[in-house]
């Protein structure tokens, strides 16, 4: 399979997680290319990611230094191949080993939810169309809502109970601050 083919069948599995259809796994590529494929993920991501991290710096209040492109590049494929690589110990600790590739490709394709639904605050902040205020609400709704997606995307993949994937959450959320403070 290419990779247009790819990211088409891996947005449209998470796109029906957005609006809570479990069943949307069955459209997951589950397969062992399917599993490696969906790292690819990472070139839709790192344009989301890269503006965002660049404006999000620049828009706040009082504005943060910028990393360079190069800085957060490097912690973008640093986050994305730990958290995968973290799994594979807790899966096998909360028994969900059966339940690994699943959750990998379904977490993979639904990063390109995540970042890419706090782009348009950004966008909209910088064109002035909204306040800082606005922006900031805004902001924070939509990273309410990413961790909410991020726990419905643990719970129905791993199969796991609510609390097992609000740890999965925090814990995901940890290590993206703690890898943040280090690179």
């Amino acid at each position: 399979m290419n990779f247009a083919l790819d990211a088409i069948r891996g947005l449209k599995a998470c796109w029906r997680l957005v609006c809570l259809d479990e069943d949307g796994l069955d459209d997951l590529d589950l397969s062992a290319d399917g599993f490696w494929n969906s790292f690819a993920a990472l070139i839709l991501v790192a344009p989301l990611y890269l503006y965002s991290s660049s404006a999000g710096a620049r828009l706040a209040s009082p504005p943060q230094p910028e990393r360079s492109w190069f800085s957060a590049f490097a912690l973008l494929a640093l986050l994305w191949v730990l958290w995968p690589w973290i799994m594979i110990t807790v899966s096998r600790l909360l028994d969900r080993r059966q339940h690994y590739v699943r959750y990998i490709v379904a977490y993979n394709w639904s990063s390109v939810f995540v970042i890419a639904a706090l782009v348009p605050v950004f966008m909209l902040q910088q064109a002035g169309i909204i306040g800082v205020g606005v922006g900031a609400i805004l902001s924070l709704c939509v990273i309410i809502w990413s961790l909410y997606y991020r726990w419905y995307v643990a719970k129905v993949a791993l199969d796991v109970p609510a609390i097992t994937a609000s740890m999965l959450v925090a814990g995901d959320l940890a290590m993206s601050i703690v890898a943040s403070a280090v690179v």
